[in-house]
């Protein structure tokens, strides 16, 4: 036996009109689609109506269209503002009807299927706009300080204005962004991280050098390597002062063809800063380990309104100590240079450079093994130990150097 239940009256009877309502649909639906069988089969004469649609704005005139041609029309509010037409009389098929209530308004249809009219603009009357592209190149200077780790054009590995990648040497350039980013004091340190470059073997034996000869202690692809500065060789033992630079070049492998006798591992190129194209104020101060202070300065503007005549001043002071008593490293010195831009290919530049280096900061010091690796009876020698003399244990350099720079550039062939 079954229990009957009231409570389902409600639902029994609403599931019952939906029923009827989803009957009546799918009833209506292939009843159009039957109609529209019927079209086809017959042909489009049997499609043709009567349409008296007047001139005025499209948006209304649409809603008439469909309403007499059983179409549905779909536009976009923007395409229909302020469009009007001309209207539409006659009998005729509802694609000629809408081509004809279209005329003259700049507009045109495509038919999606199911009974659907989707408003598009005409090809013919679409105007795109003016492509502005902007943006300016900028050449690198290839002896300039680079911008960021990278430097595009160089002159190390063909004495003239040539991309990095259209030479076949192996050439790693140092930018100015790195050797301040790096604290570099030295050229040694600068070359750290260069593949192919083995530096500061010797440790502070070498604290106030350049690359010049053994006292620089840099090994490029196992020989010692060759210093050269803007393109020249220099045995200059305070030369390569980082404060003066604005990139060091690496060229690895035999450069003899473009620089004469020169190691078989390579060269180390350095570029002094030059005046520069825009103005440039910039001091510095700092200080490290060893009591180590410094300050610099840099300076480049313009002397004529022109710019024509540019001038640059860097300067810089550095002194520190060691970890062995009474040997300091201690360094002043001044860059002055000027540039006369004679016409716009040809250019001369005269550059100065002094540097008084009355510390070296070089450590001679040996020490036995036994007593600082290992234990001695005798107890342990302090890494601070001075042995020597500081009276007669000095060493001092001066550098000073002149250099000019005649530029001229040729027109391609």
């Amino acid at each position: 036996m079954g229990r009957k239940d009231n409570n389902t009256t409600p639902y029994t009877c609403l599931l019952l009109a939906t029923t009827a309502a989803t009957f009546l649909t799918f009833a209506g639906s292939a009843q159009a689609q039957s109609d529209t069988a019927m079209i086809a089969r017959n042909g489009p004469v049997q499609n043709v109506r009567m349409y008296n649609i007047q001139a005025q704005p499209l948006a209304s005139a649409l809603i008439s269209f469909g309403k007499q041609s059983a179409l549905q029309v779909t536009a976009g509010g923007e395409l229909l503002r302020g469009v009007k037409t001309a209207g539409v009389h006659g009998q005729l098929t509802p694609t000629q009807a809408l081509a004809q209530l279209l005329s003259g308004t700049g507009l045109a249809y495509v038919q999606s299927g199911n009974g659907t009219v989707i408003l598009t603009k005409s090809a013919a009357n679409i105007t795109l706009g003016p492509v502005r592209v902007g943006g300016s190149v900028v050449h690198q200077n290839p002896t300039g300080p680079g911008v960021g780790y990278v430097a595009i054009n160089t002159m190390a590995g063909t004495k003239t204005d040539t991309p990095l990648t259209e030479i076949p040497n192996s050439i790693y350039v140092i930018t100015k962004q790195q050797m301040v980013d790096l604290q570099a004091q030295n050229v040694q340190e600068a070359l750290r991280y260069t593949a192919g470059i083995y530096t500061e073997q010797r440790g502070n034996y070498s604290n106030g050098c350049a690359s010049a000869g053994s006292c620089g202690g840099i090994v490029q692809r196992g020989f010692s390597t060759s210093q050269f500065i803007d393109g020249l060789m220099s045995e200059s033992y305070s030369a390569g002062e980082t404060a003066f630079l604005e990139r060091i070049e690496a060229v690895n492998g035999p450069a003899s063809v473009m620089y004469g006798q020169t190691t078989p591992g390579g060269m180390i190129n350095m570029s002094l800063k030059k005046p520069t194209d825009t103005p440039l104020h910039q001091v510095s101060v700092g200080f490290g380990n060893w009591n180590r202070y410094e300050a610099t300065f840099d300076y480049s503007d313009k002397i004529t309104k022109s710019g024509n005549l540019r001038y640059r001043v860097a300067a810089m002071g550095t002194t520190q100590g060691t970890q062995v008593n009474n040997i300091d490293y201690k360094r002043v010195g001044i860059l002055p240079s000027i540039t006369w831009d004679i016409d716009k290919k040809t250019s001369l530049t005269l550059l100065g450079s002094y540097l008084y280096t009355p510390g070296m900061g070089t450590n001679y010091m040996q020490f036995p093994v036994e007593g600082t690796l290992y234990r001695s009876p005798y107890g342990q020698i302090p890494r601070s130990r001075f042995v020597g003399n500081k009276n007669f244990n000095t060493q001092e350099t001066r550098d000073e150097m002149f250099e000019y720079q005649f530029q001229h550039r040729f027109r391609a062939c």
